[in-house]
């Protein structure tokens, strides 16, 4: 029998958006975004040297969740800004940090489309995990490596844990 696709989303799982957002504007995103408004805060991230997304550092325990999920070929699952700028950056990104990694980039809210029933999404934002499920698929809102494993376990799917 065929096991689910495990998809994982990028920035929050992966890659730390948050801290390189706070080095960029001395803020979290969020708060940079209300400061600014939302086209100054996607512009200046556009226009960022080197590519704000190319150079992204890796969560914590990105490597950590990756290994133990390896084995089941996992799709990088990833949302981008309005425009063609973020996605050759994302590529990049995954290429440099898990190369052989299949990437998909899409609009958020339209990651379901690329899922098929019992498919499942480890993502950080839950925004739209009424979307994902409403498709068939298991959600699984990421805030740490360790929780995400043992939700994986309950699902029947066996991971790799590091043995530290």
């Amino acid at each position: 029998m065929k096991h689910p696709q495990v998809f994982l989303d990028c920035d929050g799982v992966l890659a730390d958006f948050d801290a390189a957002a706070i080095e960029l504007f001395g803020l979290p995103p969020r708060e940079a975004e209300a400061k600014l408004g939302r086209p100054a805060f996607w512009n200046r991230l556009r226009r960022h040297k080197p590519g704000f997304y190319e150079h992204l550092p890796l969560m914590r325990d990105a490597e950590a969740l990756f290994r133990a999920v390896e084995h089941l070929k996992p799709i990088i699952l990833t949302g981008c800004p309005i425009g063609n700028w973020a996605q050759p950056q994302k590529q990049a990104w995954a290429a440099k940090h898990f190369p052989g990694t299949q990437m998909i980039t899409c609009m958020a809210r339209d990651k379901r489309k690329h899922m098929q029933p019992g498919d499942i999404l480890i993502d950080d934002n839950d925004k739209y995990r009424a979307l994902w499920e409403e498709a068939g698929g298991h959600f699984i809102h990421h805030t740490s490596t360790e929780k995400t494993l043992n939700e994986l376990e309950g699902l029947g799917i066996q991971v790799h844990r590091s043995k530290h």
